[in-house]
């Protein structure tokens, strides 16, 4: 009896082809942005949900849309626009991008943004007035623009550095970054004091230094103050906004503060050299030990994560559910 002959097997059907899942971002490729460092930082494992998975926060952040919303109106009239109009320009297109988002909101968050983008609204527009005749002479480079830096490591490695400058203007021939920040809280002697050791401002500002070739003389650091007022049980939004409109009038110094802070090239580099180049080394040797299998990184010994992490001064991190359950709960997948 003859040896049964056997179908020989197509290439496809002997190698089963699999489709490798790509990192959310590459940190060689893609570079590093303050966001990720500060969370880094904090823990890594945590970083790598943000930055390797695209997990992000659902929901309705207060500080974050108020910051968002209000950065926007600031790219508005950087383009020479009417602060008149960024409610149908800016604020209400807000409305509808977070409406459609896959970051879907509950019906009390749709009250609380468009609350909180009428606060918006009442509050950039006396801001605009209220610096009206001091930014009309700012001779501006930049406005609201986005940066990727090559930096060279000790190692001879280079980083990529993101990030995005809200405004880089000139005065009697000197450089300037102007950095837009929006808080609840603000401590004037602690922000001074710290500012020539903030990770986010002296990496903008090295990084327009490097880009432009030139020396930069300081940040002039702009604060607005989030309201702290809420709203009654039976007050209108509209009441409530117009509550808020007239505390600012009364008080425009309590919601509107700028610092400026000079740093001597010696400031740069030595925050260059004793903070920044320490924690990138150790970025890059993290993610060179982890890339091959970014999902699955425990056989490094680079990563782990940080116990203390899951709580912070606000409560439970917004990864304590997938760490602790496994649960997606509260988070939604970034497309971009």
């Amino acid at each position: 009896m003859g040896k049964k002959k056997t179908k020989k097997k197509t290439f496809a059907e002997t190698v089963k082809k699999k489709t490798k899942k790509k990192p959310f971002r590459n940190v060689k490729e893609d570079g590093v942005t303050y966001s990720f460092l500060d969370e880094w930082l904090l823990d890594r494992e945590q970083a790598r949900l943000s930055y390797v998975e695209g997990w992000s926060s659902s929901g309705l952040a207060v500080p974050l849309d108020f910051g968002l919303a209000f950065h926007d109106c600031l790219e508005w009239i950087a383009k020479g626009r009417s602060p008149k109009t960024i409610k149908k320009k800016i604020l209400d297109p807000y409305f509808e991008r977070r409406m459609e988002s896959k970051n879907k909101l509950r019906p009390d968050e749709v009250t609380k943004l468009r609350e909180l983008l009428s606060t918006v609204k009442v509050l950039f527009e006396e801001y605009a007035h209220y610096y009206s005749d001091t930014d009309k002479d700012f001779q501006y480079i930049f406005q609201e623009a986005s940066f990727k830096v090559d930096h060279t490591l000790p190692s001879g490695l280079t980083m990529p550095l993101r990030g995005r400058w809200d405004a880089v203007y000139k005065e009697n021939g000197k450089i300037w970054l102007m950095e837009n920040k929006t808080k609840g809280q603000i401590d004037e002697e602690g922000i001074l004091a710290s500012l020539p050791f903030d990770l986010q401002t002296m990496l903008y500002v090295y990084c327009l230094q490097k880009h432009l070739g030139q020396k930069v003389e300081g940040v002039l650091y702009n604060v607005i103050r989030r309201p702290g007022l809420r709203r009654k049980k039976t007050e209108q939004i509209e009441e409530f906004v117009d509550r808020i409109q007239d505390d600012v009038v009364k008080r425009p110094h309590h919601y509107f503060m700028r610092w400026r802070v000079e740093f001597l090239p010696e400031d740069i580099e030595n925050w260059v050299s004793k903070s920044l180049d320490p924690i990138l080394e150790q970025v890059m040797q993290w993610w060179l030990s982890i890339q091959s299998n970014p999902f699955e990184p425990w056989d490094s010994p680079l990563h782990y994560q940080n116990p203390s992490a899951l709580f912070t001064r606000y409560g439970r991190s917004r990864y304590f559910d997938l760490i602790t359950r496994n649960r997606t709960t509260g988070l939604y997948r970034r497309e971009k």
